[in-house]
């Protein structure tokens, strides 16, 4: 059953925990939490509040120890079965304090077997019934909350119950990231304020379960009974946050489909976005160019899609639902031994068959109209897009090409001017030539090397400076015609 799952994490488990005591403690302070009192049902935060807090680290490092873990930082990784007493009182005779109401919270976590390495299993009715039997005073009426993180076995849940001395209530993780609460159905009410999961988690399990199937948004879209089912949230509360996703997401649309809300993509959201013109000359620039007949196709075309895909989910359920019942009578047929059941059996498959035979070619149709619509939904968008974009035209784009030419050439006359320019302040003299030359002669001598040759210092000051690197010919003084072959060198 998928409310009563066990975590086999030890960290999952004190996860749970540290919620629920959190929780309860948050709602101490809510006007809304009215329990049993010797006055009736009141507000808990109308009395003096005296809170203790405890739990079960000792029972938890003796099974460490059994187990032989002595290390102290691995208990941080458990739970540890935590309590909390909340004791309501009220001033008596303007000296004495006397408590008119008491509320319990008991968090049973499975620590043995999570030491142990073991699955965790469901909390049972008699470990339940020990704990209402330790915290029962019949003189004073309690609120009592029991939380598993393990879940209660069927049995347990039926203890959730209102009685003149106390109020039961249990709480178990649900498997879908959330909390059961079983309680009285007469304060339903005040019952639910104890689900450990916030309305905006509940909020955020939507959009995280919306977000991870948003593909389907494209197709048949999201079933607002689907997403309740799946993440076992209210169908007021999916609904509502279906609704608003529509709205806060551009493309999106939530619409009743066959009596079912259902979310979808409307394709709006490929609408090109407008510059920064203001929205009223956007308007009369469409009024005026006869924009608009588009849109409402994509828009029609895009409900329509998502009509047909609902359709079609739903002939796949039932196509499911014959082939279960066909296996049910091949299995009925095998067992059966007189021959009147064989042929009541023996019709009624066939009748399941012609009835998935119409399913199915329904479904062909549906796949078709899906199909068509699909491609002139896609054909639509793209002569959208490619007429909305604003794009340049080809003179406009050879206008700027010459531009652009026209600018790189300025701009090389000027780099080669000014490099001309700051060539002249790179040379040296005649004298520091010589005394540079001279020099290097001696730290050759010292060296034993041969001094490096150099040009006149005229001839370097004539010579760009882009001409004096290496391997670069000077663009100033044209080089010597290279002899030919078969003729010998003058000289």
């Amino acid at each position: 059953m998928p409310g009563t799952e066990p975590q086999s994490e030890p960290q999952k488990h004190l996860e749970l925990e540290e919620q629920v005591v959190k929780h309860v403690r948050r709602l101490l302070e809510d006007d809304r939490l009215r329990v049993d009192t010797r006055q009736g049902l009141r507000a808990a935060t109308g009395y003096r509040l005296h809170v203790e807090a405890s739990d079960d680290l000792a029972a938890l490092r003796s099974l460490l120890a059994d187990a032989g873990t002595a290390d102290r930082s691995v208990e941080t990784k458990y739970p540890k079965s935590a309590s909390l007493d909340v004791a309501l009182l009220r001033r008596k005779w303007f000296v004495f304090a006397e408590t008119v109401g008491q509320i319990h919270l008991r968090v049973l976590a499975p620590a043995k077997a999570l030491v142990g390495g073991e699955t965790p299993r469901p909390t049972t009715t008699s470990e339940v019934t020990k704990v209402l039997q330790s915290l029962h005073d019949p003189r004073m009426p309690s609120t009592i909350v029991i939380a598993s993180t393990s879940g209660f076995v069927p049995e347990a849940r039926d203890l959730a119950e209102r009685r003149t001395d106390r109020t039961v209530i249990l709480l178990e993780p649900n498997g879908a990231g959330g909390w059961r609460v079983h309680g009285p159905a007469e304060t339903r009410s005040i019952v639910d304020l104890f689900d450990p999961e916030a309305e905006e988690e509940k909020r955020r399990r939507v959009q995280d379960f919306v977000r991870a199937r948003e593909t389907d948004l494209g197709s048949s879209g999201l079933a607002a009974d689907r997403v309740a089912s799946s993440t076992m949230l209210p169908s007021q509360l999916v609904e509502a946050e279906l609704k608003a996703l529509a709205k806060e997401n551009p493309g999106w649309a939530a619409r009743r489909l066959d009596g079912r809300l259902v979310l979808f993509r409307s394709g709006a959201a490929l609408q090109p976005a407008s510059s920064q013109e203001p929205a009223m000359i956007d308007r009369i620039k469409s009024l005026f160019a006869r924009k608009g007949d588009t849109e409402k196709k994509i828009a029609y075309l895009s409900e329509r899609r998502a009509a047909l895909g609902q359709q079609r989910d739903r002939l796949y359920e039932e196509l499911s639902s014959f082939e279960s019942k066909e296996t049910t009578l091949k299995n009925e047929f095998k067992t059966a031994s007189a021959a009147l059941g064989k042929r009541r059996i023996t019709s009624q498959l066939l009748q399941v068959r012609k009835d998935a035979e119409r399913r199915q070619q329904l479904l062909t149709v549906l796949n078709q109209q899906v199909s068509v619509v699909g491609v002139h939904l896609h054909n639509l968008e793209l002569a959208r897009t490619g007429t909305s974009q604003g794009l340049p035209s080809s003179d406009e784009i050879a206008e700027d090409a010459a531009k652009a030419e026209q600018v790189l050439a300025e701009l090389q006359a000027s780099s080669e001017l000014a490099e001309g320019v700051g060539s002249g302040l790179n040379g040296i003299s005649d004298e520091e030539t010589a005394l540079l030359e001279e020099l290097e002669a001696d730290l050759a001598a010292e060296r034993g090397t041969v001094p490096p040759m150099r040009e006149p210092a005229a001839r370097m000051q004539a010579q760009p400076a882009s001409s004096m690197r290496i391997g670069t010919p000077n663009p100033t003084i044209p080089a010597p015609p290279k002899p030919e072959r078969n003729q010998p060198e003058p000289g």
